[in-house]
């Protein structure tokens, strides 16, 4: 869809999100998610527990020019996993060029929870994305040469 364009019943609307969640439900928060990346983690070679991960990092990625920065001991509580199964998940996901770790340091010494830059993620949805809507339009052609009787369709044998 193009920037600026939105469906008539568009799920970011918060009456709709209202209507399908509860208002009370909604009091506490709610996380845009690209269906491209639920649709195509298996593409992206995902596992379960690195959905989990990045959703979690989507719930606390609120501005696009500051990336998320949730400890992994927090993000370990929200999935009941260890910080070290976090620590690998987060070397994998490093490793596929999907997020970049960006270490943050206190001012008075020491390090603090990384921030998770996620360029690499954004990148791949986007060619993802650009490669589906390529085969729709390559179909609309085709479906339309169809319509016109100028292509056999697809018959059942």
């Amino acid at each position: 869809m193009e920037k600026g364009v939105t469906k008539k019943n568009d799920s970011h609307d918060s009456k709709t999100l209202e209507a399908k969640w509860g208002k009370t439900t909604l009091s506490r928060g709610w996380t845009g998610i690209p269906n491209v990346l639920i649709e195509h983690q298996r593409s992206l070679k995902l596992t379960p527990t690195d959905i989990n991960i990045l959703l979690i990092l989507l719930k606390y990625w609120w501005d696009p020019s500051s990336p998320p920065y949730p400890s992994k001991r927090v993000i370990g509580e929200m999935i009941d996993r260890e910080e070290s199964t976090i620590r690998k998940c987060m070397a994998g996901l490093e490793k596929k060029g999907l997020v970049a770790r960006d270490p943050r340091y206190l001012s008075m010494g020491g390090q603090t929870s990384n921030r998770y830059v996620m360029d690499g993620l954004i990148k791949r949805l986007e060619e993802e994305a650009a490669e589906l809507n390529k085969i729709k339009e390559a179909r609309k052609g085709e479906d339309a040469l169809i319509r016109r009787g100028i292509k056999a369709g697809k018959t059942n044998t």
